[in-house]
């Protein structure tokens, strides 16, 4: 099985979703699932998945 971190680094959440650095943010930001703690961003993998499935089509 593999486990997911729930937050994470810009660099490895635009790796994760297969999207560039700057849609990555973009989409965080929309999603509200940007985590700041001092001068460090982190991502909230569980908001983005809830916000992607989202547009989901059935």
């Amino acid at each position: 099985m593999i486990r997911y971190k729930r937050s994470v680094l810009i660099a490895i959440g635009d790796k994760r979703y297969y999207v560039g650095v700057n849609t990555f943010r973009n989409m965080a930001e929309e999603a509200h699932a940007v985590i700041y703690i001092r001068r460090i961003l982190l991502f909230d993998t569980k908001i983005i998945d809830i916000y992607i499935d989202a547009f989901r089509e059935d």
